[in-house]
């Protein structure tokens, strides 16, 4: 099931719109959400919601009563052809002032420049209208493209964990770190 997110501002670029995902994005989330290349580097094969997205709008427990999650969860739309092209979210807020990047996008548009577009974007929302000082990420040191995504929005190579787990594997990783002092440096 997708986090239930207290507040998801629609944001927008030169080429796509961010906004909460919604039950019919599941259509263009089938064609390539639960596609192996997608999780070659993620740190878990593609699940049953993966596969199936439409039950991920779907509570398996309705009666029970959540709490909103103080993350962001934005689908990436591509506005051209008004495509769910990704996924892109903060999650693991932690006391309001940091929060895990991560982000998965449909692998026939690699290499095109709409993850770095979409994390730039994402950035100006928090350093300028949230209280978030440090957003952080580990990526795979394979995933050459992903690492390359967070290093041209700024981010700050921290540090390598050498046989790490990662999701439900273990791999060496890259963590990387950007803290608000790097944004008013760019600003």
């Amino acid at each position: 099931m997708f986090r239930k997110c207290e507040y998801i501002p629609i944001l927008e670029t030169k080429r796509l719109l961010l906004r909460e995902l919604v039950p019919s994005d599941a259509t263009d989330l089938k064609e390539w959400f639960g596609r192996d290349e997608v999780y070659k580097y993620w740190g878990n094969l593609p699940g049953k919601g993966e596969k199936n997205p439409e039950i991920l709008f779907v509570d398996p427990r309705p009666h029970v009563k959540r709490k909103l999650d103080k993350g962001f969860l934005w689908a990436i739309i591509e506005r051209t052809n008004n495509k769910v092209i990704g996924v892109i979210e903060i999650f693991d807020v932690e006391n309001n002032r940091m929060g895990t990047v991560g982000y998965r996008i449909d692998p026939r548009v690699w290499g095109q420049g709409y993850c770095t577009e979409a994390l730039k974007r994402i950035m100006d929302f928090v350093y300028m209208e949230t209280a978030i000082d440090r957003l952080w990420t580990d990526v795979d040191v394979n995933n050459a493209g992903s690492n390359k995504v967070v290093e041209k929005c700024g981010f700050k190579l921290e540090g390598t964990i050498r046989h790490g787990k990662f999701g439900t594997r273990y791999c060496d990783y890259n963590t990387w770190g950007f803290i608000r002092e790097d944004y008013e440096k760019t600003r």
